[in-house]
């Protein structure tokens, strides 16, 4: 199946991350964009070759785009077991896949799974039919915000599903 053109849409994180490839276990420099997608509003993770700033007028075709419809994040375990003894890695896990991904920083891998964890739920929140502004205590959210939120999405969709 051929990928779309490259997604457009409202960027909410974009940065170089170390990319785990599928099929031969390589690690490879990736521009990631967390992007929501322009008339849906499903949060996608898009990587490509090249920063958008080096991007011809059309983008390009992304290396891998990932809709983040059921997904999870999570940081890699520090004990290699996922990412190869990579330090600040982070992995989304898709459809029983995990991918995982790198960045220079610790900083940078809480940041990039808590934008993804925050889409996610947020995601989650609106398919199951709930505002996610509504779930804010105050307007500010707390650092485990994204995981009860989407905790409590899932819970209610398999709920769901189960009647």
């Amino acid at each position: 199946s051929r990928l779309p053109k490259g997604v457009m849409g409202d960027i909410v994180r974009a940065g170089w991350v170390t990319k785990e490839s599928r099929h031969w276990g390589r690690w490879r420099l990736r521009w990631l964009e967390l992007v929501y997608e322009e008339g849906t509003s499903v949060p996608n993770l898009c990587s490509y070759k090249a920063a958008r700033m080096q991007w011809p007028e059309e983008p390009p075709r992304p290396t891998e785009r990932l809709p983040l419809v059921g997904a999870t994040c999570f940081p890699c375990p520090d004990d290699g077991t996922m990412a190869a003894g990579r330090p600040h890695a982070f992995a989304l896990n898709l459809r029983g896949r995990d991918f995982v991904f790198a960045t220079e920083t610790a900083d940078e891998a809480v940041e990039w799974v808590r934008s993804l964890s925050l889409a996610i739920a947020e995601l989650a929140l609106r398919l199951g039919g709930v505002e996610p502004s509504s779930m804010l205590a105050g307007g500010v959210p707390s650092p485990y915000e994204p995981f009860n939120a989407a905790a409590t999405a899932a819970a209610a969709a398999a709920a769901g599903l189960n009647s």
